[in-house]
């Protein structure tokens, strides 16, 4: 017998209206009251022990608890999830202030405003960590299958054989200078993934599933500049210009290069160098393979950075193009040449976007190179 749209039977859960667990709630209100008797406590302490404001690390991990807590009470209230994050930390760092000017009218001595920074760092740690329970610390969006990866790695060994370990002063240089880059930058990852989280809470990085040397995948770590899951629409596709997509922040860090950042890492373990042919994902690879066959050759050598294609040319460059210039510079690879192309891209990167008529092309002068003084254009 067929049952009309009528007889359907209807599930009595579809009916029910969702509500918030009260009993949950007022769990989570009495531990937020309970983290805050302690937290003025623990300071007042701390003040009457050694005549000065609690130490940065009690204050970072009390305001980092007290941020998980309000998150989980907000995630019980009909509030858009972005602003349960964000509520969370500025309540969290109004509390820090409250307690902060009740101190100060009970004359406690050497109480500082200065301790605001291991306050917001607790409430920023908190909310990173809400966030990182529900979503992840990183999005690896549509990583190539195994045996994509695989395919990749056997058509570059057929084609370039093993290549050659890099030349031993060139790794020297790249351990050295990302070491110190990433411990002079530390500031500004810090910054960086603050203004990132308030923004779009939820990942910091997003892996780019990238071809590396040899034809070996690999995580190129990249400070996250567009919304979360912003892929689930398109797939793997570069980003236009004017891409919706991209964060306010995030055009910021694409026009510094900053959003390359996190891929220091990626020199310091060896899966890349400060100069050499720019990483591309995997996925298109095996595309540009399928009808560029030579394409292999620019993975002899690590990829880099920075790249003479993205010096000498732009970053809307075909694929042909970016391997006519991924060759010229293999050969004629040199620390002196690395160093020239890292000059150029930081004067690109801090100097040369930030003009208003500026082409996208580097003077002609400085694009010479070699002995005898060749000058490479696309």
């Amino acid at each position: 017998m067929v049952m009309s749209k009528q007889q359907l039977p209807i599930s009595n859960d579809r009916l029910r209206p969702v509500v918030a667990d009260h009993k949950w709630g007022v769990v989570l209100f009495a531990s937020l009251g309970i983290i805050l008797v302690i937290s003025t406590w623990y300071h007042l302490q701390r003040i009457a022990q050694s005549q000065s404001w609690a130490d940065p690390l009690g204050v970072i991990a009390t305001y980092a608890i007290l941020v998980v807590v309000i998150e989980r009470v907000l995630a019980s209230l009909p509030i858009q999830r972005g602003w349960r994050f964000r509520l969370a930390f500025l309540f969290s760092v109004g509390v820090f202030l409250i307690q902060w000017q009740i101190l100060r009218a009970l004359k406690l001595p050497v109480v500082s405003g200065i301790w605001i920074l291991p306050a917001w760092f607790g409430a920023f740690i908190g909310g990173l960590i809400a966030s990182t329970l529900e979503g992840g610390l990183w999005e690896n969006n549509y990583p190539p299958s195994t045996q994509v990866s695989r395919d990749v790695q056997a058509y570059h060994l057929n084609v370039i054989g093993v290549p050659s370990p890099a030349p031993r002063a060139k790794r020297l240089f790249d351990i050295c200078l990302a070491f110190a880059g990433i411990v002079l930058s530390s500031p500004v990852w810090i910054l960086c993934s603050f203004l990132i989280w308030i923004e779009d809470p939820g990942p910091l990085l997003f892996i780019k599933n990238s071809v590396g040397k040899g034809g070996v995948n690999f995580h190129q770590l990249k400070f996250r500049t567009m919304e979360r899951s912003a892929e689930r629409n398109t797939g793997p596709v570069m980003a236009s210009v004017q891409d919706e997509r991209v964060l306010w922040f995030g055009r910021l860090l694409r026009k510094s290069a900053l959003d390359e950042l996190p891929q220091l890492v990626n020199i310091l373990v060896g899966e890349m160098s400060f100069v050499g042919p720019r990483p591309q994902r995997t996925v298109l690879v095996r595309e540009y393979l399928q009808e560029i066959p030579e394409y292999a050759h620019r993975h002899r050598v690590l990829p880099g950075l920075a790249g003479l294609a993205q010096v000498a040319g732009d970053y809307y460059l075909t694929p042909k193009q970016k391997l006519r210039y991924d060759r010229v510079y293999i050969q004629n690879i040199s620390l002196a040449f690395d160093l020239k192309l890292i000059l150029l891209a930081f004067l690109i990167a801090f100097w040369y976007r930030w003009q208003k008529n500026w082409d996208g092309r580097l003077p002609r002068g400085l694009l010479r190179f070699g002995g005898k003084k060749r000058t490479i254009f696309s």
